[in-house]
């Protein structure tokens, strides 16, 4: 697909989601369709759409910001548009977006399909595609854990709305055994220093990233990302009253790179930066 009609854009890479924030000058483009399923939110205002085809619906509406569309995997599309936009676009990929419906419902992946939407307002979506691009806006402050998190969420959120066979996703009580939670756990505390994905932590669980984040979150009452964050900053402060390291090595101890980020996680976990700490008494 030639994209030169984007001249400014921004892209967060995850495994089986891309979100790419851009600004679009007026063109038309047409193509055949592709292999993953394409949701995009309009994020400004003063949009002259003339058209839009997705599949069999058209639409030759304008769109309002917080308007979106989705256009299935092997979908055709047309877009015709005046306007100089701000767009989020998200790239999902089917296989994995399948494989979670599995996981929630035990439904055949082969029924997964979602349903192509042209010009729809979702108050939910739109809070969810505004918190990756906080992510984008931050450079990734909250870490891959919690955007792989809200890639979850976002995926369940589709299964029931956006999905031509909804899926009948099961509420469970379950709390995670006491001796997987304690692995999970125990291996968190072993590698604060480093980047952790929730394809690995689940996978010390035994058990699928969907089941893993309700049953840890159930049983802790924090998701994974928040408790690896608490932990991280917890031993960030442990290390500071020891006076062994500089504020750098600490960062880098428990798994911050960027120092800025680090100073500001740490004031958000105990309303104070670090410097204040050294002179202050916390609980």
């Amino acid at each position: 697909m030639k994209e030169s009609w984007i001249f400014k854009r921004r892209t967060l890479c995850l495994a089986g989601l891309t979100i790419d924030h851009h600004v679009s000058e007026p063109n038309e483009l047409e193509f055949p369709g592709c292999s993953d399923h394409l949701l995009c939110l309009l994020l400004s205002d003063g949009n002259q759409q003339k058209i839009t085809r997705i599949g069999e619906q058209s639409s030759e509406q304008t769109q309002r910001k917080g308007d979106f569309w989705i256009c299935p995997a092997n979908t055709s599309g047309l877009w015709a548009w005046d306007s100089t936009d701000e767009s989020l676009m998200i790239v999902l990929n089917p296989v994995l977006l399948n494989q979670i419906a599995v996981d929630v419902s035990g439904c055949d992946a082969s029924s997964v399909e979602l349903l192509s939407t042209i010009g729809a307002r979702d108050p939910q979506l739109d809070a969810i595609a505004r918190l990756f691009q906080a992510e984008l806006d931050t450079g990734g402050m909250g870490g891959s854990l919690y955007t792989e998190s809200l890639m979850q969420v976002l995926f369940i959120h589709l299964l029931r709305h956006y999905c031509t066979f909804q899926p009948k996703i099961k509420r469970t009580t379950t709390r995670l055994p006491s001796h997987r939670l304690q692995s999970v756990q125990d291996y968190i505390h072993s590698h604060l220093d480093q980047p952790l994905q929730l394809a690995e932590l689940a996978a010390v669980s035994g058990m699928s990233q969907y089941h893993f984040c309700r049953l840890f979150k159930q049983t802790v009452g924090l998701a994974p990302y928040q408790y690896v964050l608490k932990q991280r900053m917890e031993k960030a402060k442990v290390l500071l009253h020891q006076g062994n390291h500089t504020l750098v090595e600490i960062a880098l101890l428990v798994g911050c790179t960027d120092q800025s980020r680090f100073a500001k996680h740490f004031r958000k976990h105990f309303g104070v930066t670090p410097r204040e700490l050294l002179g202050k008494t916390l609980p």
